[in-house]
């Protein structure tokens, strides 16, 4: 590995963490916030979690300009993995508990009141099994494809939810009923953030995470 690769992976690992450290801090203040440290700065998380992504995207520019073919593998490898495992992590607990999911669902008032089981049902079996395929499989860009499609309901829904103040939570990751209108907009912002890797996603070659690190990028 040359030196221009290594400045170039450590710029990479420092734009993955960010861009990680914006999504936690946004999805689990509680948990992973930076400013859940800080009382006074716990109001302005959503704010630190976009300037987080800002950091990632400055870092992203050095980090191409020096070796732009191993950023883009671990770019690739990080965008697949984290967005995989965030599906498959939100789809456990809707799994376990597809009517308090059909609930939540139901509060969205955006489907038909027909299909809001049925949805329950079928969309964490969805979010599970391509958020395993895209990490375990070579089909990247059609599960891709999939999570973006995914992505864009999730924004549709939350973005009339906001806009006809329905003061629901995203019911992304945990069952907890209604709480307000301000955990819906942040859940949103989440998901614009979170479509821009998966967008990218759909323009690399099929092949799986290991022959994304084989010369050549051989599935």
């Amino acid at each position: 590995m040359t030196r221009r690769s290594v400045f170039a992976a450590a710029w990479m690992l420092l734009a993955v963490a960010s861009l990680t450290l914006s999504v936690l801090e946004i999805s689990f203040p509680g948990i992973f916030s930076v400013a859940f440290r800080f009382d006074a700065l716990f109001m302005w998380r959503i704010h630190i979690g976009i300037a987080e992504v800002v950091l990632a995207g400055l870092f992203l520019w050095p980090a191409f300009r020096l070796d732009a073919d191993l950023s883009a593998r671990i770019l690739e490898t990080a965008s697949r993995v984290g967005i995989g495992g965030m599906f498959v992590a939100a789809s456990w607990f809707k799994i376990q508990d597809p009517q308090g999911f059909a609930v939540l669902v139901a509060q969205y008032q955006f489907l038909p009141q027909w299909s809001v089981n049925l949805f329950a049902l079928f969309m964490p079996q969805l979010e599970l099994w391509v958020g395993l395929a895209i990490v375990f499989t070579r089909w990247n860009r059609e599960m891709a494809v999939m999570l973006f499609l995914m992505f864009v309901a999730f924004i549709v829904a939350l973005a009339q939810a906001v806009g006809r103040d329905l003061g629901i939570t995203c019911g992304c990751f945990e069952i907890d009923g209604a709480l307000s209108k301000k955990d819906a907009w942040i859940s949103l912002v989440r998901d614009l953030i979170l479509v821009w890797p998966t967008l990218w996603l759909i323009t690399r070659p099929n092949r799986t995470l290991v022959g994304v690190w084989r010369r050549g990028g051989a599935a």
